[in-house]
């Protein structure tokens, strides 16, 4: 399991490495966004080809998938007293559990089975949750 439950400072420790990942998408889509915006000033409409018209919806995806990631957190070690709640989602037909976190983001939590999900519910949902 790539998840720690630390009952002793009451905080999940996730260990996935996913913030490097996430930083390579984020570049790849401001350099799509960039070469789309290259592409539209540089060449006149006149002169605009097929390539230059798929620059537009490529770009203008990288715009809305920039946008989802700046709804993500990448925070490997999350303190209980910062999660909301934990969400249960369907993706493709396959369970993935979230968590709701009380800045706004949302951390997507690598889990290999539904027991490892239930325990992590379990954990956050757990009376030892208390604010001091």
């Amino acid at each position: 399991m790539k998840i720690k439950l630390d009952e002793e400072n009451k905080q999940l420790k996730i260990d996935d490495n996913i913030k490097i990942t996430y930083w390579m998408l984020k570049f790849v889509m401001i350099s799509n966004i960039l070469q789309m915006l290259i592409r539209i000033f540089n060449t006149p409409l006149a002169n605009w080809d097929l390539l230059t018209w798929l620059w537009i919806p490529i770009g203008l995806a990288s715009f809305a998938i920039l946008y989802y990631f700046t709804k993500l957190s990448t925070k490997e070690v999350i303190p209980l007293d910062e999660i909301q709640n934990p969400i249960l989602k369907n993706f493709f037909g396959r369970k993935r559990l979230s968590l709701k976190l009380k800045n706004g983001k949302t951390r997507h939590i690598p889990t290999n089975s539904i027991k490892e999900m239930e325990q992590i519910q379990n954990f956050i949902n757990s009376p030892q949750k208390t604010t001091t």
